[in-house]
């Protein structure tokens, strides 16, 4: 699946793979702030998939609000586990659409020549920024961004 066809809501429990699923492009809500029936809530008006881990949610929330849901129990406890299991899935494309959203506000990045907020060394040796509109920063693809691929690749090998 591409970004376009799949968004996804991550529960308290899923915050770092909430974080890896925008890494990896995909439109996923949810924080420290934004979590339980509220985040619910905005997962069924804006057709999301809720991913969770909570055991009891069928316990605790409003049982004509569960039946709307889209709710994916997720069975793994480790990060790298995680999103082999939503990857796999949901047929997650891994590669295409890396660093394409901004990982701290979900917001998809816009290609900029604007090199203001980009140190001198780092204009001087990469060629491409991207900007975030919502939270007014400026990305490039460094070495945080190829340790993560790398940590990524890691993690969705066979057999991991």
């Amino acid at each position: 699946m591409t970004p376009d066809e799949i968004r996804f809501a991550a529960d308290g429990m899923l915050q770092s793979l909430g974080t890896w699923l925008r890494l990896l492009g995909y439109d996923c809500i949810g924080d420290r702030d934004h979590w339980g029936r509220a985040l619910l809530d905005q997962a069924v008006a804006e057709d999301r998939v809720f991913l969770t881990r909570n055991a009891h949610l069928n316990t605790n929330l409003p049982h004509d609000l569960l039946a709307r849901a889209n709710i994916v129990f997720v069975l793994a406890e480790h990060l790298p586990d995680q999103i082999r299991e939503v990857t796999g899935k949901f047929a997650l494309d891994k590669e295409r659409f890396t660093f394409t959203r901004c990982v701290a506000c979900n917001v998809p990045l816009v290609s900029t020549a604007d090199m203001t907020c980009v140190p001198s060394d780092v204009a001087a040796r990469e060629t491409e920024f991207w900007h975030c509109p919502a939270c007014g920063k400026t990305f490039w693809r460094g070495s945080h961004v190829r340790d993560s691929l790398i940590r990524l690749q890691k993690w969705l090998e066979p057999g991991q």
